[in-house]
Order: structure tokens, then C-alpha cells, then sequence
């Protein structure tokens, strides 16, 4: 039986090599991997989409979080699920979904495991598994040199993030959620409790729970941001004096000076603000380790 296998083909972090791997292992494991390599941005989701319209049960992405969320973004609302095989820097949403690390173990999930349906945010027409974010870490997204994060990795987005905090005047934000308003310099609106890795600015989000969860930044001051990260790698909840914390199905984030702010879903930048950001409930089945989400 076969198993399509999507993949990037120029990423870094050795994906080609974890992708031959894999497809060894999958043969081992019964299952042909039908290697779909990805041609450009959108490939991945074009591929997916095609996929899932032709009612295959389950498709497998060998990539980072970029690429997953790609894939997610053909295969949402399709009930084709997803099987992830690690192979990014950070591989936050396999983290969240505690799937391994290591190939061997991720194929073996992949073709034995169990899914769980989980929700996905929608910020204007695209889906994110893990959160949005807007301003500030977007900013550092679209700063950080491709050399620099594949030479150091995850310790590009830190150094960025400094030179781009102290080069960059943040504009005021504008929060709005139906029972709720908010204004600061930096939100996020997570699907997820992870966030870049290890971070958890938001502990106590739920994949399952049909609501996100939104951290607005009150200042922007150097210590500000690094009581906030400091706290976030915690895994705490941020201080109130630092941030606004609350749940929203839908929130609408604007920037009443006008001044342009991106905007990244999953890692990658999207666009810039005004932008609506929703929840979607049970909208895809993802193959995960975990046994407490039912």
C-alpha cells in the first residue's frame, strides 16, 4: 500500500537525506512511499488538495513547520489526515503532537498510529496549526538572513530579534474580540501551547478546545520584551503588568496609525494587518502520540 510522502527538496536541516531514510523505513514497515517533491511556495498545499479531492485517507509530510503548514492548508476540512515526519529546525507542531523525532519512530506512527482531530486558526484565508503572529516576531521572520538561520539554526531568530527590536519603532495594535478589547505592540493569537520550540506563552492552550488564545504585549521597552520571553520559556503565564491574556473565537487586530505590520502564521509571513483571526473547529486528523486528546 502506498503512502504519499511530501517533502521539500531544497530544505535544509538534511530533509533529503531524513526523506530517503524515511521511504527505507516505510518499505520496511509494508507501506511504499510515494515521493511527491515540492516545486516552489504552494506547491505544497496544491499537492495536498489534489490529494485529499481524491479521497486518499492519510498523507505524510516530511518537512518543518513551513511546509506542514502548507500541507495543512490543502488538506483542512478534507478528512484526509495528516502524518508528520519531522525534519525542520524547530518541529514545534510535531512537538505539540508528540510525534518523534527520530524517522524510524515518526514512519512507524505514521503507518500504525492513531489520529486526533484538532482545530486550526484561519488568519484571513489561511490556516495555522500552531498560532499567529503579529509585529513583532513576523518582523523578525522577514528580517532573519536565510545564511545566518542555516548556519546557527534556531539562534538566528534571537540575534534577529534584538537588531530588529532596537532598529524598529512598533506601532500601537488594536485587539478587538466580541467580549474583549485589547491595544499593545505584539500578539499572538495560539492554537498551541508551543511556540518557536520550547516557548509557551500561552500553557494553557488547547488544540481541542474550539477557542484561541491571545497574548497582547503592553509595552515595548528592551526589558519588557525580555521579561516576556523569559517568562514565556517558563512555560508561565506572562505577568498582567506585561501582557493582556484571554480566549477568543475570533479576534480582528488592526493598526490605527496605518503603519504596514506583518503578519506569520506557523513561521512563515502571510500578509500584513488589517486581518481577521478565527478558530475553525475539528477541522483536520493529524496522527499523534498523544492519548489525552481523544
Amino acid at each position: 500500500m502506498e503512502l504519499p510522502l511530501i517533502y521539500n527538496p531544497i530544505s535544509g536541516a538534511g530533509s533529503e537525506r531524513k526523506v530517503r531514510k524515511a521511504a527505507k523505513k516505510l518499505a520496511a514497515l509494508g507501506r511504499r512511499a510515494e515521493l511527491l517533491p515540492t516545486s516552489g511556495v504552494g506547491s505544497a498545499t496544491s499537492i495536498a488538495r489534489r490529494l485529499a479531492a481524491a479521497g486518499t485517507p492519510r498523507v505524510a509530510v516530511a518537512g518543518g513547520d513551513g511546509t506542514i503548514n502548507e500541507v495543512i492548508n490543502g488538506l483542512a476540512l478534507s478528512g484526509t489526515e495528516l502524518a508528520i515526519i519531522p525534519a525542520g529546525t524547530a518541529n514545534v507542531l510535531a512537538m505539540e503532537m508528540r510525534v518523534p523525532l527520530k524517522v524510524g519512530e515518526a514512519c512507524r506512527l505514521a503507518c500504525e498510529g492513531g489520529s486526533v482531530t484538532i482545530d486550526l486558526g484561519l488568519a484571513g484565508r489561511r490556516y495555522f496549526a500552531l498560532m499567529a503572529g503579529i509585529g513583532f516576531d513576523a518582523l523578525v521572520i522577514k528580517n532573519v538572513i536565510p545564511a545566518l538561520k542555516k548556519s546557527i539554526r534556531r539562534a538566528a531568530f534571537p540575534v534577529t530579534g534584538l537588531v530588529t527590536l532596537i532598529q524598529s519603532d512598533l506601532p500601537l495594535l488594536k485587539v478587538a474580540a466580541p467580549d474583549h478589547e485589547s491595544e499593545g505592540f505584539f500578539v499572538i493569537v495560539a492554537n498551541s501551547r508551543y511556540y518557536g520550540g520550547k516557548f509557551g506563552p500561552v500553557p494553557e492552550a488547547s488544540i481541542t478546545d474550539g477557542l484561541l488564545d491571545v497574548c497582547v504585549l503592553k509595552g515595548k521597552k528592551l526589558q519588557e520584551m525580555l521579561n516576556f520571553w523569559a517568562a514565556a520559556l517558563r512555560h508561565n503565564h506572562v505577568d498582567s503588568s506585561l501582557a493582556d491574556y484571554f480566549r477568543a473565537a475570533a479576534v480582528d487586530i488592526s493598526c490605527p496609525s496605518g503603519d504596514p505590520v506583518p503578519v506569520q502564521s506557523d513561521g512563515e509571513v502571510i500578509g500584513e494587518l488589517p486581518l481577521p483571526v478565527s478558530v475553525v473547529p475539528a477541522a483536520i486528523k493529524i496522527c499523534s502520540g498523544r492519548d489525552d486528546l481523544g
